[in-house]
């Protein structure tokens, strides 16, 4: 090649890696500074879950914990047992008080039973919950009121099915470090092929690969939330603890409940440490 001939060449790649610079690098500033904000606000939101999961009762949930003890009381003699377990504890949850009590955390229904309670999961209430949950967590100081945060209600939908993907598949321990191939193929299927297939090429954002990133912080919720129930359940004996569990959180643990197959299951579950639990976290004592 003529000496010419490749100065030009050259002249026009490194026009190319100036330009590529200009734009790029910037993006990917923005992005980086982004990506910090948002690791601060998975840590505040990991605490503030924390306090929510571990909030002591009040003087009403006290009160409605000695009916539903009292309840469980008269249930166990008359199966002469000292104890109730999960399935007859579900018995005591379908009791009149109880009932009212969801009642007041429902938006606008009514449920005859637990086990109704337990279908209808996720309610409306705890979508409207979890979306609150997604979008904190997806705005910054650097994109609050812009684009990057304006998620349309069909993309918060498939956002929200897609949390709870993860929260059902993350609840035998499986983490990013340890089933990154499971997640990843989960991560294209149920989240990002479903918003390319709403957006389009052009679609493909910043907002999206945010959306994967915060999608990997929620993973660690079901731990957040079986740590403060598994501790109840050991302060206070299965009964007791398990009671408190389902006045303290009542729509978080119905529906956790709600991804096994029985009670024995779950029961089995609440009643053991979780698979990935950090053993170096003490109990919150109520």
């Amino acid at each position: 090649m003529k000496k010419p001939t490749c100065l030009i060449l050259t002249g026009i790649g490194v026009l190319l890696l100036v330009i590529v610079l200009i734009f790029a690098v910037p993006w990917f500033m923005n992005m980086f500074e982004e990506f910090q904000q948002m690791s601060d606000k998975q840590g505040d939101y990991k605490r503030e879950l924390r306090l929510f999961a571990n909030k002591p009762l009040n003087s009403n949930q006290k009160l409605l914990l000695e009916r539903l003890i009292e309840i469980a009381g008269e249930t166990s003699n008359r199966q002469d047992s000292d104890t109730l377990r999960g399935e007859t504890l579900e018995m005591v949850l379908s009791s009149s008080p109880y009932l009212s009590y969801i009642d007041t955390h429902a938006a606008n229904q009514t449920y005859a039973d637990y086990p109704t309670y337990l279908a209808a999961m996720p309610t409306a209430k705890h979508r409207d919950i979890v979306k609150s949950r997604l979008m904190k967590l997806i705005v910054t100081e650097d994109t609050e009121d812009t684009e990057d945060t304006e998620v349309e209600p069909e993309q918060l939908e498939i956002w929200s099915d897609f949390y709870y993907t993860m929260r059902d598949w993350s609840r035998t321990g499986k983490s990013i470090n340890n089933d990154k191939k499971e997640f990843d193929e989960l991560l294209q299927t149920h989240l990002v092929k479903p918003l390319m297939e709403k957006a389009g090429f052009g679609g493909f954002t910043s907002k999206i690969v945010k959306m994967g990133i915060i999608s990997a912080f929620i993973v660690e919720d079901n731990k957040v939330f079986h740590y403060a129930w598994y501790s109840r359940v050991q302060s206070y004996g299965f009964q007791e603890g398990y009671l408190r569990c389902a006045i303290a959180t009542p729509l978080e643990f119905a529906l956790m409940r709600s991804f096994f197959a029985d009670a024995a299951t779950f029961e089995k579950w609440l009643s053991e440490p979780f698979p990935t639990i950090n053993k170096g976290e003490e109990p919150v004592e109520e």
